[in-house]
């Protein structure tokens, strides 16, 4: 029976180690570092409600409420995709503030894709269409690759997101209904102690093997108590 024991204290061991990494990886319950938006998104349109980089320990917490059935996209970009992206929007713009093309690099390379013909485009002319669900539609069919998270048609939902790699995130948030929606958005940074990829498959194998190893052990004291 001593083979047993060792099994099963080297398994609580192997748990606690488990439960820690799980700690370890675990971001904050709460975190300063939020902001949240509302209002009137038009139907069949969309917009984007945030934009950022982050790496494996660094990430955020989307939440979304919606008076309709609204889209949410999480689109990713590596730095060197977003600089190609970001010429590619200054030769096809050459009279659009570079403000506006860092800002919104993603739906105007959509429209520029849309409308190749758009010749000497004029800031009025972009923001009546760009905004349009067709245009993002358009996008996503083109470059498929960028999604690294879509929604199913929700009202509401709450989704949290750590990239395996550094990425360059744009949160969009689409309306394909025919009415008039009220979007409430908040997003929440979160950043963990250590990289997601490299704490959480390790700490669930060790709980794992843990709980397999002690199981035996925990059986044999309990029929040893009851025998006394």
């Amino acid at each position: 029976m001593r083979w047993i024991t060792l099994l099963g204290r080297t398994g609580t061991v192997l748990l606690m180690v488990g439960l820690a990494l799980i700690v370890v990886w675990a971001p904050p319950a709460s975190s300063p570092h939020q902001s949240s938006s509302s209002g009137s998104m038009p139907a069949e349109q969309y917009k984007i409600v945030h934009s950022g980089v982050y790496r494996s320990q660094t990430g955020f917490e989307i939440s979304v409420e919606s008076s309709e059935s609204v889209r949410v996209y999480l689109l990713g970009l590596s730095s060197l995709e977003l600089e190609d992206w970001r010429t590619q929007v200054r030769a096809a713009y050459p009279d659009l503030d570079d403000m506006w093309i860092k800002l919104f690099t993603v739906p105007l390379i959509f429209v520029r894709e849309a409308y190749p013909d758009l010749d000497d485009p004029q800031i009025e002319d972009v923001t009546d269409i760009v905004w349009n669900v067709s245009i993002l539609d358009k996008g996503l069919q083109t470059h498929p690759e960028i999604v690294v998270w879509q929604s199913p048609p929700t009202r509401t939902l709450s989704y949290e997101f750590f990239p395996a790699d550094v990425l360059a995130v744009t949160v969009v948030v689409a309306n394909p209904s025919s009415s008039n929606a009220t979007v409430r958005t908040k997003i929440r940074h979160l950043a963990a102690l250590a990289p997601r990829d490299r704490a959480i498959l390790p700490a669930l194998l060790l709980i794992s093997i843990g709980i397999a190893l002690a199981v035996p052990w925990l059986i044999l004291r309990k029929v040893k108590k009851r025998t006394l």
